[in-house]
């Protein structure tokens, strides 16, 4: 049974951080906070939940999770910044980012325990993603669209690439990144480049799994999927470089037909997506020609408030 961590405790070992965006499925996270409370083994944890949705769930976890320390957000706080504040405030060992649509299996902190053993040189260790939600197409296509790569089996080892919701970071390695950098956007592609530019060690572990969980409406994840792309295309260059903006804007027009071959090149070599693809493939077009849509926009018009619209 996990031991909760309190002022009477030592340093918890670990300190699980995250961030309550989610506007549908917003429940999931009461079984996410059920398996960190219910761990094998003995492990000492702390949960720091960022929270900018403020309502009746929020008032169940305070109910049925009062461990749990919440830390409330404004509704328009990027989930990057909110998962910034709940790290400052951890105090383990080690920092475990998930998503509040994520729920680990019980054995999560026995496998981040051991994957550290063997690894002592590991600034960051991150496993694989499996999919959780699977009764329709759209379920599968909403997986597959983010998660093909990290859904298993992935390669153990030395790598650059960590999936940004099921991964630990040393608490140490924090103290010398600036803030500004762990705010500017998601870690997968602001803090990981960084920590391996540094000569860091990031290590990712097949074994250590998680289950994505969230039910995606087709129009929630439309809008996500084009807010995401424009956030990304709008950061890429500044405001004035328009002709390196205008360039990019025009060549997404084959962003849809190289995402869709680059995918069923890849995922075929997995067995435990590929008997899945057929009835994805018509939702996976959809989603790849509005990935398409949502980087030209964000190279012609920027990025706006796309970050704080991410979840």
């Amino acid at each position: 049974m996990t031991q909760l961590h309190n002022e009477k405790d030592n340093q918890a070992t670990y300190s699980v951080v995250i961030g309550r965006v989610s506007t549908e499925d917003d429940d999931r996270i009461l079984e996410t906070l059920e398996s960190l409370y219910n761990q094998e083994e003995d492990h000492s944890v702390e949960v720091l939940l960022a929270d900018r949705i403020n309502d009746h769930v929020s008032q169940r976890i305070k109910n049925d999770f009062p461990d749990t320390r919440i830390i409330e957000c404004s509704p328009n706080t990027d989930l990057p910044t909110m998962r910034t504040m709940a790290t400052k405030q951890a105090s383990g060992e080690f920092v475990l980012v998930t998503e509040d649509h994520c729920v680990p299996p019980r054995d999560w902190l026995k496998q981040f325990t051991r994957a550290f053993a063997e690894h002592p040189e590991a600034s960051a260790i991150g496993g694989s993603v499996v999919n959780g939600v699977t009764d329709t197409g759209l379920d599968w296509a909403t997986f597959l669209c983010e998660y093909a790569p990290m859904s298993p089996p992935i390669e153990s080892g030395p790598t650059p690439n960590l999936a940004g919701m099921n991964v630990a970071y040393r608490r140490e390695i924090f103290k010398n990144v600036d803030e500004q950098v762990l705010t500017s956007g998601f870690w997968e592609t602001t803090l990981h480049p960084l920590l391996h530019k540094q000569g860091h060690t990031l290590i990712a572990d097949d074994n250590v799994r998680i289950f994505h969980c969230k039910k995606f409406s087709l129009g929630l994840f439309l809008r996500q999927r084009f807010v995401y792309s424009r956030y990304y295309a709008g950061i890429r260059f500044t405001p004035q470089q328009k002709a390196k903006r205008l360039m990019y804007a025009m060549a997404s027009v084959a962003l849809p037909p190289l995402l869709t071959f680059r995918f069923f090149q890849n995922a075929r070599h997995k067995a435990s997506v590929r008997s899945h693809l057929a009835k994805a493939a018509p939702y996976l077009v959809l989603f790849y020609l509005v990935w398409g849509i949502g980087e030209a926009w964000g190279y012609l018009f920027g990025p706006r408030d796309a970050l704080q619209e991410i979840e």
